[in-house]
C-alpha cells in the first residue's frame, strides 16, 4: 500500500503493469512505485483522477464481470459500510454483485471481489486499493477490488467508477 492513503494503489502482473505504465506515459501521467525493490511485489500508485485518463488508453472493451462482495464479515462498521456502498454502486452500474458472506457452500466464484482495503493486499492477483472516504476518527477508509485472470481491464474500469463516485 502506498504511504499516502489518498493515492490509488494498483497491484499488477508484469504484463499488465507494462500496459498501465505505457497508457499513463502516453497521457503524460507519472506513476510511482512505492514498494520498489521489495521482491515479488509489483505495485503502482497514482493520484485520484488519473484512472479516468488511463483506462480509456488501455484499449479494448472491459469484460462483464461477476462481482463478489465481503462486507458482513468486517468488524469495523464504517469499513463494512464503505465496502457495502461500493458493491451497491457497482450494482447500480449494471453489474451483478454476489454476497460472499451469505453462508453458501461452496461460495460463488466471482471474477472481481470487493473487500476491505488492507495494509498488504493479496499481491498474487491484480488488485486496486482505493480511498473512499474518511472515518469518524479522521483516518482513511479504503476499499480493495481484486480480479481473477483476464479481468484486469474490468478491474480498472470498476475502480474508475468508484473513484468518480468518491470525487
Amino acid at each position: 500500500m502506498p504511504q499516502d492513503p489518498s493515492l490509488v494503489a494498483i497491484a499488477a502482473t508484469a504484463r499488465w503493469r507494462a500496459r498501465i505504465v505505457a497508457a499513463a506515459a502516453s497521457a503524460g501521467i507519472t506513476l510511482t512505485d512505492p514498494l520498489a525493490g521489495v521482491p515479488g511485489i509489483r505495485v503502482l500508485a497514482c493520484t485520484p483522477g488519473d484512472l479516468a485518463v488511463i483506462v480509456p488508453r488501455l484499449g479494448g472493451e472491459p469484460s462483464r464481470a461477476a462481482i463478489g462482495a465481503h462486507s458482513d464479515s468486517i468488524a469495523d462498521r464504517e469499513l463494512r459500510d464503505a465496502v457495502a456502498d461500493v458493491a451497491a454502486l457497482l450494482s447500480l452500474h449494471g453489474n451483478v454483485v454476489l454476497d460472499l458472506d451469505a453462508g453458501r457452500r461452496p461460495p460463488p466464484r466471482p471474477d472481481v471481489v470487493v473487500s476491505a482495503g488492507v495494509d498488504r493486499p493479496q499481491w498474487t492477483e491484480p488488485a486496486v486499493t482505493l480511498p473512499v472516504g474518511t472515518g469518524r476518527r479522521g483516518g482513511p477508509l479504503t476499499v480493495a477490488l481484486s480480479a481473477g485472470p483476464g479481468f484486469e481491464g474490468t478491474l480498472l474500469e470498476l475502480a474508475r467508477l468508484v473513484e468518480a463516485d468518491a470525487a
